[in-house]
C-alpha cells in the first residue's frame, strides 16, 4: 500500500504528513504499514535532513545508507534502554499492599 505511492530515489522523498493525507491514515498507521512492508521486502527508506520523508531505494547504495542509519538508531535506543534500566534502581520498590489492590 505505502510502497505504491512512493517514488524511487532520496530526491523524491515524500513526507509522512503528505502520505497520510493522501491515504487518509494516521501517522501511527503509516509507521506500522511501512514496517510491515519493509519486512515483506519492499525497499522503503526514510530520510531526515534537507529532503525528509519516505522513498523507495533507487539502488543498493541508498538502501545501505538507510540500513546504516537504522544501526545508529538502534545503538541510541540501546543506550536509552540501559539508562532506563539503571533508573529503575533509583525508584522506590512497589508497595505490595497497593499492588494487590490494583490486581
Amino acid at each position: 500500500m505505502i510502497y505504491e505511492v512512493l517514488s524511487e530515489g532520496a530526491d523524491k522523498a515524500r513526507t509522512g504528513r503528505d502520505i497520510c493525507s493522501e491515504l487518509n491514515i494516521t501517522a501511527r498507521e503509516l509507521t506500522q504499514a511501512v514496517e510491515l512492508e519493509r519486512r515483506a521486502g519492499h525497499p522503503i527508506c526514510a530520510a531526515t535532513g534537507k529532503r525528509p520523508g519516505y522513498f523507495l531505494a533507487a539502488n543498493q547504495e541508498e538502501m545501505q545508507r538507510y540500513c546504516k542509519s537504522l544501526w545508529r538508531r538502534a545503538g541510541e535506543i540501546f543506550k536509552t534502554r540501559r539508562a532506563c534500566l539503571a533508573t529503575i534502581e533509583t525508584l522506590p520498590a512497589p508497595d505490595p499492599d497497593t499492588e494487590q489492590e490494583a490486581g
